[in-house]
C-alpha cells in the first residue's frame, strides 16, 4: 500500500503556536517599531493649498463670448508655464520664491458653465491651485499666478476677457507631516507583528514532527497499536 504524505494545515495547530511564541512577535513588532521610528525622525515639513480662481465671459456678442471661452480652455497650459511663473514671482516681489518654484507647486483644472437668456453668457472657470510649506506664501502665490494669467490672455487676446474671479481667501492643509509620519510607525509596528506571525505560522506549517495521533497514522491510514500517555514528575 503506497501512502501520500500530503501536506495539512492544521489552523488550530497554527494558532496555538502564536500563542505560545508571544514574545517572538512582540519582539519583531517592537524591532520594526523602533526601525520605522528612526527612518521618520527627519520630519518633513507641512504643505498648505491655497486657491484662486479666473474666469472668460462676454455678454456682448455670441462670437465675443465664444472667443473669451475657447482662448482659455486653449491656453490654459499657459497657467503654469515659466513666462507667467516668472511674471507671478515678479508680483510677489518674495525674494525666497522664483518662477521656477512656482512652476512646479501649481496646478490647474478648468470647468464650464453657461446659462441660457436672451443675451449670450457662456463662461469657463479656471481654478488655479498652489502649494507651499508656507501657507501665507501658497496663498500669494495663487493669487499672483492668476493675476499673471489674466495679464498673459489680455495680452494674446488683445481684450480683457478672462478676469480674476476670487481670490484666495483660505489656505487648507494637503500634507500632514506629523500625521504622515505616525501612520509610517505604526504601519512598521504592524508589519513586524505580521511578519513574526507568518514566520511561526510557516515554521509550523513545514515541522515536521509529529505531535498527534492522526500525524503518526498518515491520514489515519495505519493502524494505532498503543498510545504512550504523558507523564509527569
Amino acid at each position: 500500500m503506497k501512502y501520500e504524505n500530503e501536506m495539512e494545515i492544521d489552523v488550530g495547530r497554527c494558532l496555538r503556536a502564536l500563542v505560545k511564541r508571544w514574545r517572538f512577535l512582540i519582539v519583531m513588532a517592537i524591532l520594526c517599531g523602533v526601525a520605522g521610528f528612526i527612518l521618520t525622525m527627519e520630519k518633513k515639513e507641512d504643505t498648505y493649498q491655497a486657491t484662486s480662481s479666473v474666469y472668460a465671459m462676454s455678454g456682448d456678442s455670441y462670437s465675443s463670448a465664444q472667443v473669451g471661452v475657447s482662448a482659455m480652455n486653449d491656453y490654459a497650459d499657459i497657467a503654469t508655464s515659466m513666462k507667467v511663473c516668472e511674471r507671478a514671482a515678479l508680483l510677489m516681489g518674495n525674494a525666497r520664491v522664483t518662477g521656477d518654484d512656482i512652476m512646479k507647486s501649481t496646478t490647474v483644472s478648468t470647468g464650464k458653465k453657461s446659462s441660457s437668456s436672451t443675451t449670450v453668457q457662456d463662461s469657463t472657470i479656471m481654478k488655479i491651485t498652489c502649494e507651499y510649506t508656507d501657507p501665507v506664501v501658497a496663498m500669494e502665490m495663487s493669487q499672483a499666478v492668476a493675476e499673471a494669467f489674466t495679464i498673459e490672455m489680455e495680452n494674446i487676446l488683445g481684450t480683457d476677457a478672462v478676469k480674476l474671479l476670487d481670490k484666495p481667501y483660505a489656505y487648507k492643509v494637503s500634507f500632514d507631516a506629523t500625521q504622515h509620519q505616525w501612520m509610517i510607525r505604526i504601519a512598521a509596528f504592524l508589519g513586524g507583528l505580521l511578519i513574526g506571525a507568518a514566520v511561526v505560522v510557516i515554521g509550523e506549517i513545514f515541522d515536521s514532527r509529529t505531535r498527534t495521533i492522526r500525524e503518526c497514522t498518515m491520514r489515519e491510514d495505519l493502524p494505532i497499536i498503543g498510545v504512550i500517555p504523558r507523564y509527569k514528575d
